[in-house]
């Protein structure tokens, strides 16, 4: 009874130790993980490939809101943007593709409504390419937009774009890094 309550016990703890053993080889062909992102206008994106194919993220100045404006906002700078949420998909390799949604909705700050109007929602799709190293990743993107009913919006063609990412990397204390590692900006695609 005993022997096999050790081998129990055994068999419960053999996953935990292997995974605290991974030695990162997933991180070659695997987007899974934190990535800071920064787009060919010098803009960072917090991004978070999940194990089961979707990701979030933040977008820097996705709060951009005007709260000086007196009249219900007719453009972006009166926009909020949502945190982003998607899918991604191993295409290859070294290689995905990912589409993600956020929401821009409208804030009127005149008269204290807790309205917020949906302004259109953005669509982004871009594949990506890690590096050798699995800590480094390109993306090529194409952004679009749409009204609340679905319906595209222009430019009908979208934006195109490029962004270089870094994975972020896991620091155990008592030791820790002084710098961080930041993502080159990437030259912008011809329109």
């Amino acid at each position: 009874m005993k022997i096999r309550s050790l081998l129990l016990l055994a068999i419960a703890i053999a996953p935990s130790v292997t995974l605290a053993q991974d030695n990162g080889s997933h991180k070659l062909n695997d987007p899974t993980g934190a990535w800071l992102i920064r787009g060919s206008e010098g803009q960072f994106i917090l991004t978070v490939f999940h194990k089961g194919g979707t990701l979030t993220g933040d977008t820097q100045g996705e709060s951009a809101f005007d709260p000086a404006s007196t009249n219900p906002p007719k453009t972006p700078l009166n926009v909020i943007n949502s945190p982003e949420s998607g899918v991604w998909h191993k295409t290859g390799r070294n290689t995905f593709a990912a589409t993600f949604l956020t929401m821009e909705y409208q804030v009127d700050s005149s008269n204290n409504s807790l309205s917020a109007p949906l302004f259109q929602f953005d669509k982004v799709q871009f594949t990506g390419v890690l590096s050798d190293s699995g800590n480094q990743i390109e993306l090529t993107a194409l952004v679009t937009f749409f009204d609340a009913n679905g319906n595209q919006l222009p430019p009908q063609e979208g934006i195109r774009d490029k962004a270089n990412g870094v994975r972020i990397p896991l620091e155990v204390l008592p030791n820790t890094s002084h710098t961080l590692p930041i993502p080159t900006i990437p030259t912008a695609p011809a329109p």
